[in-house]
Order: structure tokens, then sequence, then C-alpha cells
């Protein structure tokens, strides 16, 4: 594509230069930049990429694009927009000619349940007999074939680049996980969505957002009726007191789920299983009744916000139920560790106050004995969910091991410091451990026949991240090692 051909489906760009170059690809990161490429220098919190336009320019970036004033030595052609992140987005649809435009996408956000909902809508998808594409926190995945991802929502340019292969490759429909920061970051910006879901709204990312009503308006914009996403069906939780107001908000057809009575889609029966749930929903296209592999009544919500979105898009009722049951977990979330002990391991993705709430009355539902948890919080994130989740995991625990998440620039010992005045509010004993692989030990060890022990905040990831570096680990393998180290078995 001639880069003429881009200022005439951008209005608004200024360029200095030539514009009968040929752009072949796009990037924003001047280490990955490739021959034929326009560059697009991205504002990014710790850096600017106007620093690195020599480096792209010199890896073969035939051209520039940038925010700034200011005339590179490269004496490639340089064209000034308004805003960088929306350019990036608008041109990479232009540049790889719109696949969303031609899938049917659902988008997914909210605070928790993302993935779980994302899960089972494809898992709908394949049962249905569609061809379908997944991105999200587990990376992204065409049908049955993976791709890595660094972000829950890859970067505008990634993220449709993604796309057009997925839609090459003979995709119909797609599931998208669209993170708050996408959205305040333009990474979706004009992205195509048939069905936007909203599933929650509880305190996390202040630090990025500051306060609740940023992080509101933020998750607005998927839905906004003057908005680039054109989302043409909406699926809100309406128990939930932010997706109340969406869902007052929001101008085009909504479909709202819960237990609520209000409710489009909503329970009419749910009896917890120790290795499911069976359940019992209305919809606007009749009832459903599903027994489901999932537990707790978190993932009673996400199988609500699967059906709502994937009925909105036509498909069987039938295969919506058999799609639900085919699911028999997500790696990461309210994962079963076996090795062979007497007593219950689950590792957990939860790393809010909500999610941490939900995952600990979910376990005692299914626990005869103790529960013991390990947790912890990220560092250089936010501070103020700190103490709270001390609060809650001493409040419905039985025993508590502080530790380590992701600790990152910060002192491990500081981030306990500030989680430890919640834990003394809370009744259950606590100990204060920065060393993970110890605070899981422990846990083992003091477990006791038909106890859980609950390993909570990092789930699915194989690393840890200390200062800058990124260590292997994993919490799944990390407690099955231990496990035959400690020689909890049966019998033994």
């Amino acid at each position: 594509m001639l880069l003429q051909e881009l200022l005439d489906r951008i209005p608004g760009i200024t360029l200095n230069g030539d514009s009968r170059v040929e752009v072949r690809g796009i990037s924003y990161d001047s280490r990955k930049a490739k021959t034929g490429d326009l560059f697009v220098a991205l504002k990014g919190e710790r850096t600017d990429g106007a620093l690195f336009v020599a480096e792209a320019a010199a890896r073969g970036a035939v051209a520039l694009a940038s925010d700034h004033d200011f005339t590179p030595r490269s004496g490639l052609p340089v064209l000034k927009v308004a805003d960088a992140r929306r350019f990036l987005a608008e041109a990479s649809r232009a540049l790889f000619q719109d696949p969303a435009a031609r899938l049917q996408l659902v988008a997914i956000t909210g605070t928790n349940g993302k993935t779980t909902t994302s899960c089972l809508v494809d898992a709908i998808f394949r049962q249905a007999g569609l061809r379908s594409c997944l991105i999200g926190t587990l990376g992204m995945r065409i049908e049955d074939k993976p791709f890595p991802s660094a972000h829950t929502t890859p970067e505008a340019s990634d993220l449709t680049a993604f796309l057009r292969q997925a839609l090459e490759a003979g995709c119909t429909h797609g599931t998208v996980e669209v993170s708050s920061h996408a959205l305040a970051l333009k990474r979706v910006f004009g992205t195509r969505f048939a069905v936007g879901v909203f599933s929650n709204l509880t305190p996390e990312h202040l630090d990025f957002h500051h306060d609740m009503e940023s992080y509101y308006r933020a998750k607005c914009l998927l839905f906004a009726s003057d908005g680039a996403n054109r989302v043409k069906t909406a699926v809100i939780n309406t128990d939930d007191s932010y997706g109340r107001r969406l869902s007052a908000e929001v101008t085009g057809p909504v479909v709202r789920y819960g237990f609520g009575p209000g409710a489009d889609i909503r329970v009419l029966h749910c009896q917890a299983r120790i290795d499911g749930t069976d359940m019992r929903l209305v919809t606007p296209y009749g009832e459903l009744v599903i027994g489901a592999r999932l537990v707790g009544r978190p993932n009673v919500y996400n199988i609500m916000a699967a059906a709502g979105a994937t009925l909105s898009l036509g498909v069987k009722p039938k295969d919506v139920r058999q799609g639900i049951e085919s699911l028999s977990g997500v790696p990461g979330r309210l994962e079963t560790v076996r090795s062979g002990q007497n007593f219950t391991v689950i590792v957990d993705y939860a790393h809010t106050p909500d999610a941490l709430e939900s995952l600990l009355e979910t376990a005692r539902q299914l626990t005869h004995g103790r529960m013991i948890t390990v947790f912890g919080c990220g560092g250089d994130r936010d501070r103020k969910k700190r103490p709270l989740m001390g609060e809650i995991a001493a409040r419905l625990s039985d025993i508590v091991i502080a530790t380590s998440d992701n600790p990152r620039t910060e002192d491990p010992l500081q981030i306990l410091a500030e989680i430890e005045p919640g834990l003394k509010r809370g009744p259950a004993p606590y100990r204060l451990q920065p060393d993970r692989r110890e605070a899981i030990r422990s846990a083992l060890s003091l477990a006791q026949e038909n106890d859980a022990v609950l390993i909570a905040g990092k789930g699915h990831e194989d690393y840890q991240i200390i200062g800058t570096q990124v260590f292997p680990f994993d919490d799944r393998l990390v407690a099955q090692e231990l496990i035959r180290e400690l020689r909890i078995v049966q019998g033994d």
C-alpha cells in the first residue's frame, strides 16, 4: 500500500516527505521494525517511541508517524498525527483491510471473569461447528493453534494482524478479552464487535485509572453509542451496580443477565456439585438446563454471559448447552493439583479483593476440613487493595500465609507490611513469608486429610517477576514438586 493511500483513508494527517513510498507493514517497537514498515512512535508510561526512530529507520522503516513535532535525521517521510495511538489502530485497519468487519467478534470486558467467559464462548462456537479465534490472558489461538501474546489485549497492530491471519485461516467468529488498559490506550479503537459483554467492576488497576469513575468510563468506551466499536448487542451483568448503570446508559439492544428477577437471562435453579454445577436458566430463547463442569457462583455468571453472547449471535440453544458442558476447566482458574495427596490443592488467578473473596467462598462450600490460603499482591500496582485482600483472606480462611506475587521493583517485605494490617483484622492465624516457594511448602506441610490449600494470585502464569528479571515459576508445578518432596501422599 502506498503511503498516499493511508493519507486518503485517514483524515487530519500532515505529511512532510514523499507520499509515494510503499508501506508493507506497521510497527510501534523499534526493535521489531522491518523493511517496509511504517513506524508509529507511541508515548508509554516509561519511555517514548520518538526516542527510537533512528533505530526503526536503521532496521528498514520507510516512514514515521508521531504526534510530536520533530524532524528526524533519517530523512524519511514523517506523518504528523493528532493521536499516535488512534492512528496506529486506524492505519492497521487500513493496511490489513479491516478483518474485524468480516468476523463475528465477541468482546468481553470487566474486572473478573473475562478469561473463563471467553473460553466458554469459544467452546460454544466450536460445538456449533463454527471456526473461531481466541484472544486474551491465556494468549491467542486460531482454532487449536496457539500464538503468544504479551498483553491480555494486544496492541492495535498486533491485534489487527492476528485477526487478518484468523480470517485467512477460515475463521468466521472470535472472542476477544478487552482490558480497560486496551480501551484507554485505543488498542481496540475502531475494531468492530458484534457483541460486547460486561461482567462486573470492582477495584483494580487504580494505579492506572486512579479512581473507580475513570475505570468505569474506560470500560464504557466499548459500548459508547458514538464510539468506534459499533457493538450491536450489549450483554450486561445487572446484579453488578456498575452493570445496572451501564445498562441504563447503553442506547442499543441490551441482554441483561443475573440472579435478579429483571434479568433477561437468569437462574431458576442452581445446585453445586463437587465436580460442577447443575443449573436451569431462563433466556429469551427458552429454558436451558445445563450440567456444567465448572464450580462456584462466579462461574454461573460466566455461563450466563457466554449464553447471552452466543444466543444473541444466533447459536442454537442445544449447541450453547453442549458447548458449556464440554468445557472441563480453564488453566489457572480453580485448577486442582493432584499428586496423590489426601487433601485438596487449588491454584487460582484471583488477584483482586472481589476475586479472592469469591474464590474463598466457593472453596468453603467444597471443603470438609480447614482452608489454608497462600496469596500475595503484585508490586508496582494498586497498593490500596493490599490490606483489603489481607482482611478477606483472614476472615474466610483458617490459616493464611501471605507471600510474594510478582514483586517487580518493590521490596517484598514492604508489600507484606501493607497487607498485614488487613490480616490483623481477621480471626485466622497468619504467617508472612516473602519466598513464594517456601510459602507454598509451609501450606502443604500444614495440610491434613480433607483440608484445602488455596494458592491464589498467579493462576496460569509460569513466571515470577522479581526486580526487572523474569524467573520460571508455576504454582501448579511447584505444588506438585513439593508434594512429592514432602511425600504427602495417600498411605505415607
